[in-house]
């Protein structure tokens, strides 16, 4: 018998293939690359995000009295837009944030606890120390990168 000419369906197949392979090489080839642009996107948001919170909100915050005068605040200003049920406890709320005893009442108990020794104080303010070094360094590299 004579050979037959190849069918659209036989042509498809092998046509599929050669789709199938460029598509498995693209995506291969691309994802480093959009991986690449993610973790950059993301670095700069952060940075960014730093940037705004240290400019424009952290000032702003301090201005108000701190985070809890700041968070009261806000939590009025709801309320003031709200009604009913939820109003009330956003108010409540608010009040809780402005009877809120200061955190030195908590360290001045733990200061007078048995068995503290003077050595953990020692201990204490050198991991504040270290503590502090790290943020630093964090803040460098922040910089650095947001340099570059």
């Amino acid at each position: 018998m004579a050979k037959e000419p190849p069918t659209a369906a036989d042509e498809g197949s092998g046509n599929g293939f050669f789709k199938e392979l460029s598509s498995a090489a693209a995506k291969k080839a691309l994802t480093p690359l959009l991986a690449t642009a993610a973790t950059a996107g993301t670095t700069y948001l952060v940075r960014k995000t730093t940037e705004i919170w240290q400019k424009d909100v952290l000032p702003k915050v301090r201005e108000k009295g701190g985070g809890k005068a700041a968070a009261k605040e806000a939590l009025e200003q709801v309320a003031d837009r709200l009604s009913g049920r939820p109003a009330q406890l956003l108010a409540e709320l608010a009040e809780r944030l402005g009877e809120a005893a200061p955190s030195e009442s908590r360290v001045d108990q733990g200061s007078t606890e048995k068995g503290r020794e003077p050595e953990s104080e020692a201990q204490r303010e050198e991991e504040r120390k270290q503590r502090q070094q790290r943020r630093q360094q964090r803040q460098k590299a922040l910089q650095k990168s947001a340099s570059t």
